[in-house]
């Protein structure tokens, strides 16, 4: 199973870091880097008098945010998906008299 780690590069505001990643998941990472670049080149960009530290705790409060979001999303779903379902069974039971 050696042959499913692997070593990439990714570039992130001018560092080059090697990573040992499973083969499966490159695509996940090389996504990662360009939503990092992207979001750091837009914050340069807006923010160009800050330090590249700045601009990468810029980027990483935002994508904890995004993150967040995304979490309280996946919470809120088993609870619309009930709430749905308890709806429909009402709509039955009162279409029924």
């Amino acid at each position: 199973m050696k042959d499913d780690i692997f070593l990439i590069n990714v570039q992130i505001g001018g560092l080059r870091l090697p990573l040992r990643i499973a083969r499966k998941d490159e695509e996940l990472y090389r996504i990662a880097e360009k939503l990092l670049v992207k979001q750091m080149d837009s914050f340069q960009r807006k923010y160009n008098q800050h330090s590249t530290e700045d601009i990468l705790i810029l980027v990483a409060y935002q994508l904890a945010v995004m993150v967040s979001k995304q979490e309280f999303a996946d919470d809120i779903v088993p609870l619309a998906e009930k709430i749905q379902s308890l709806d429909n069974e009402l709509k039955a039971l009162l279409n029924k008299e």
